[in-house]
């Protein structure tokens, strides 16, 4: 089976029909209960199914193409300032699906809420920033990262830092209000 000229393997075909199941449980429902307030049911308990679930419903800074090229997604350009600072412009006229227009203030609030945990991302503390990155809002769509010391994998971390509106955090986030851990609640 061959999709966008990249062979599937049987790992990828099983978590695309889980994608999809999950896709298909999530529409049915919602639409059952109230297209307003749709509800994630988890049909595989992996403890990686954040992934999917993140990968599918959230974005992110950048993102890596067909041609494993880093291209703009909520930013529309980046650039390296000095090796210690980068700037992201951000994408104007994204809004989530609550409503709430993505700007550099939502931004921020989602990098802080990252930053909080001590290993934002379970596969791989390597994807972490350090906890002494600061983030600068320059203006409503510019944000400037200020690095403690050069970062080569950067924009790397970037195609992991998943965006979120408000309201997400505000309820749970990532973590479960249970336990206060984010590893295993997706």
């Amino acid at each position: 089976m061959k999709l966008a000229n990249r062979p599937v393997t049987a790992g990828r075909f099983r978590q695309r029909l889980r994608t999809l199941a999950m896709a298909v449980t999530m529409g049915a429902s919602a639409a059952a209960a109230n297209a307003q307030t749709p509800v994630i049911h988890i049909v595989d308990p992996s403890p990686v199914n954040w992934l999917s679930i993140t990968w599918n419903t959230m974005e992110e800074l950048v993102r890596v193409d067909k041609d494993g090229r880093t291209v703009p997604t909520l930013a529309e350009s980046y650039r390296w300032v000095n090796p210690t600072t980068m700037e992201f412009k951000l994408r104007k006229g994204v809004s989530f699906q609550d409503g709430e227009a993505f700007n550099a203030k939502v931004f921020r609030r989602s990098f802080d809420e990252v930053q909080k945990s001590a290993n934002p991302h379970p596969p791989g503390a390597f994807l972490n920033f350090a906890k002494d990155t600061e983030l600068e809002v320059v203006d409503d769509y510019t944000v400037r990262f200020v690095f403690p010391s050069t970062d080569s994998a950067a924009i790397m971390k970037f195609r992991g830092m998943h965006v979120a509106s408000t309201k997400f955090w505000n309820t749970n986030g990532f973590k479960n209000k249970q336990t206060g851990n984010a590893e295993g609640n997706w």
